[in-house]
């Protein structure tokens, strides 16, 4: 079934959500609840909510939240926005609508945050899809899965020590390679888009981002797709090379009938006419021509 209810929480209400998913996780274990729990906040959250967040449970946040959030989340599903008016609306705004070390050691579920964020967004992520509108420094470090899109302006030291996992970093200014904000560790990996799979997974998370939030970035990006996608850059670590979501589509196979198919030259024979007795080319000729094919293919035996 579905439940559904509001409240109205502040900065010392902290580490919301958590006990619901440890009495959902203790019923049904990580995996087999297969309700619905839809929880609306007005407010200022303050530290780890939707800590441990768990399949099912969806936290859906009209205000700010403080660090953490998502702390070791594995399922449902965690939205921020901004009230309308606010000082955290609109594209320009550098005000954090989500603070530091959020998704730290996460490993699965959803997080939109229509909204910047404060610095190690996604530290240890292990398995969020998230999309965040700007963040501070460190963004994706240590990450080991796992999908982030950013669609705003990122700090430095982008990727450190991330092993695994992908990010998405919208950069019309291309202010990451102007300025390295990618750590060493990764640099060498910051790509354009080239997979249809990876442009079809960043637009629907995209998509999936201005339905819940209702973003007006996410929407003016929707808005003309062909000429933002090249503004993207994808930060592939090398244990992502393979994936289809990085690999470009591979060339056309070439036009071959495939019916002909060639005789070895080794194979062919002359015709039977031409080793009867008495014809123009006789029997050792003909085994004459055959050694000296062999020699020509093979080289000459060893002695």
């Amino acid at each position: 079934g579905v439940f559904e209810q509001e409240h109205t929480i502040t900065n010392t209400d902290r580490a919301v959500g958590g006990r619901i998913s440890g009495a959902i996780a203790r019923e049904h274990g990580d995996d087999g609840f297969q309700g619905t729990l839809n929880l609306k906040f007005k407010g200022a959250a303050g530290q780890s909510f939707g800590v441990f967040n768990i399949k099912g449970l969806h936290l859906r946040m009209e205000g700010e939240v403080n660090d953490y959030m998502g702390k070791g989340m594995n399922g449902g599903s965690i939205t921020i926005f901004p009230p309308s008016g606010s000082a955290f609306a609109g594209e320009q705004s550098e005000m954090a609508i989500a603070g530091n070390t959020c998704l730290y050691g996460a490993t699965g579920g959803r997080v939109f945050v229509s909204g910047r964020v404060g610095e190690r967004f996604g530290v240890r992520n292990a398995g969020v899809q998230a999309v965040i509108e700007g963040s501070g420094d460190h963004l994706g470090e240590y990450m080991t899965n796992g999908v982030i899109v950013a669609l705003g302006s990122t700090g430095r030291n982008i990727g450190a020590g991330m092993s695994g996992g992908l990010l998405y970093l919208y950069d019309p200014m291309d202010q990451i390679k102007s300025y390295e904000l990618v750590n060493q560790d990764n640099s060498d990996n910051a790509d354009r888009v080239v997979s249809p799979d990876g442009e079809q997974q960043l637009k629907e998370l995209i998509e999936d981002h201005a339905n819940r939030t209702g973003s007006p970035a996410a929407k003016k990006i929707l808005g003309d797709w062909d000429m933002h996608l090249p503004h993207f850059y994808q930060i592939v670590p090398p244990s992502e090379r393979n994936s289809r979501f990085v690999k470009p589509p591979e060339p056309p196979p070439q036009n071959v009938d495939s019916t002909f198919k060639r005789e070895p030259v080794l194979m062919r024979s002359l015709p039977a006419s031409s080793t009867n007795t008495g014809s123009r080319y006789s029997k050792r000729t003909h085994m004459g021509l055959r050694s000296l094919l062999l020699r020509n293919c093979v080289g000459e035996p060893k002695s």
